[in-house]
């Protein structure tokens, strides 16, 4: 995996964005129906993820165009996950996909309603319009939809907790190395890492301690823009067979088509970006890096 030391951030960028609005062109996110959504959750699902990795890629362009797209690490984690859960459920037998993503959607609707509650207060709750005869009802819901959890947990045989971690679902699906690949950079973005702090540390001996220097920057900020378009492709690729009812239009148009290809074969001279720099562990492609002695 070679890495291009010289890369102009300014050009992948121009890239990037070259390369989403051609991408916009080819894959046309609408909405959907009533009874396609809820027949199916995957179609929902489908229609949401796509969307929310485009703005991710348009968020990622414009926090890199004002310095701080090494801010964009952190929308890798959620590509990631999506990308491993939808290679998942779409070859579940559509009976069990759906049970699965409704008690999953109901567990995390109440569990976040019941947390807001217990921070906030009954009588802030009936402010923002939720009874206390609401409240208690969801309370008992809770636990109904914690039984059919359990029971789900079952079916599939994953252990540890009420719904399966990412990288239990990574080896349903037979990519445990990229969850652990990319697990590495997006975990760390997203919560406190006493690792990620120490490899945004720079200096020497008896010197100052630079934290996230512009190179460093720079580097994170090409490593999402290398990332997010290759998840995103990764996961339209694993849920084309649910477009044409999840509101979604692949244009068959040669013109778009030429676009795209000429957009992705732009964006792919760039090369690949890896997760970690060997900058970090004081090498060089001379040898390692020789600090200087103290006195």
């Amino acid at each position: 995996m070679a890495v291009n030391e010289n890369v102009d951030v300014e050009a992948r960028v121009a890239a990037v964005e070259v390369w989403i609005a051609a991408t916009k062109q080819a894959l046309v996110i609408g909405d959907l129906t009533w009874d396609a959504a809820w027949s199916d959750l995957r179609r929902i699902a489908v229609n949401y993820i796509l969307r929310r990795q485009l703005e991710a890629l348009d968020a990622t362009v414009v926090l890199a165009k004002v310095g701080l797209g090494h801010l964009a690490v952190g929308f890798i984690r959620p590509a990631l996950d999506e990308l491993l859960w939808m290679l998942w459920v779409k070859d579940l037998p559509q009976e069990d996909a759906q049970n699965l993503l409704m008690v999953m959607g109901r567990s995390d609707g109440i569990r976040s309603l019941l947390a807001q509650r217990a921070y906030v207060g009954d009588a802030v709750m009936q402010e923002l319009w939720y009874p206390v005869t609401f409240l208690d009802a969801q309370e008992q819901q809770l636990t109904r939809v914690n039984d059919e959890l359990a029971k789900i947990r079952e079916q599939f045989n994953w252990s540890g907790r009420p719904l399966p971690s990412a990288s239990w679902v990574a080896k349903q699906t037979g990519h445990k190395d990229l969850y652990d690949y990319l697990h590495a950079a997006a975990s760390r973005a997203l919560h406190f890492s006493m690792g990620e702090v120490m490899r945004n540390g720079w200096g020497e001996p008896d010197g100052k301690v630079v934290t996230l220097k512009p190179e460093f920057r720079e580097y994170r900020t090409n490593f999402a823009l290398y990332q997010l378009p290759s998840l995103f492709l990764k996961t339209a690729s694993a849920c084309q067979e649910f477009f044409e009812y999840a509101g979604i239009i692949e244009r068959e148009d040669e013109a778009v088509g030429k676009q795209v290809l000429a957009a992705t074969e732009a964006l792919g001279k760039f090369g690949r970006v890896p997760l970690v720099h060997a900058h970090e562990w004081n090498l060089t492609p001379s040898g390692p890096l020789r600090l200087p002695k103290k006195n």
